[in-house]
């Protein structure tokens, strides 16, 4: 059984992208799925300053669990056409303390938002960022107006299917 690490790039304590990673984790059989909730994390903001010794024990961790994982679920909401600064600070340390980190491991990649771009734009920046750290992005998919296609607390209607699509293409992934 694979082992996937999900969670959202999100410091938002009522993130409807942590709400999509939960409900795409029931959707995934046969794998382990652990969501990590990162909400909390008080991370500086990454500083060349820093290196190399000052590392917050998050980065440290998360990076452990990436080296332990097979596979991963990222939801990021977006920010004025891009992640938000919580997760692009959260990458800009994992790039300056491993070389590769997700190891060419296949990676999800989802987002949504209350409007109707449901994120895309983030997510075209992040399939183009991503690999860059290593990621092997297998799918994406944007959920747009979240408040219209997720009802109690489960994605409806068409994007169903898309969302169920997408999560049997990181399966197969993972088989391969």
């Amino acid at each position: 059984m694979n082992k996937i690490l999900a969670f959202a790039g999100s410091n938002n304590s009522k993130s409807i992208n942590y709400k999509l990673v939960d409900f795409t984790k029931s959707l995934v059989n046969d794998q382990e799925v652990r969501v990590l909730d990162i909400r909390s994390w008080d991370i500086p903001m990454y500083s060349i300053d820093m290196d190399p010794d000052q590392t917050p024990k998050e980065i440290t961790e998360l990076i452990s669990l990436i080296k332990e994982y097979d596979g991963f679920i990222i939801a990021s909401p977006e920010h004025n056409g891009g992640m938000p600064a919580f997760f692009k600070n959260i990458i800009d340390w994992i790039s300056r303390r491993s070389k590769g980190a997700f190891e060419s491991k296949p990676v999800l990649l989802l987002s949504t938002s209350p409007g109707g771009g449901g994120g895309a734009n983030n997510l075209k920046y992040l399939i183009h960022s991503l690999p860059y750290q290593g990621a092997s992005i297998c799918a994406s998919f944007s959920l747009p107006s979240f408040y219209d296609h997720f009802k109690n607390d489960e994605v409806v209607g068409d994007y169903l299917v898309g969302l169920n699509d997408v999560v049997e293409k990181l399966t197969d992934a993972l088989s391969q």
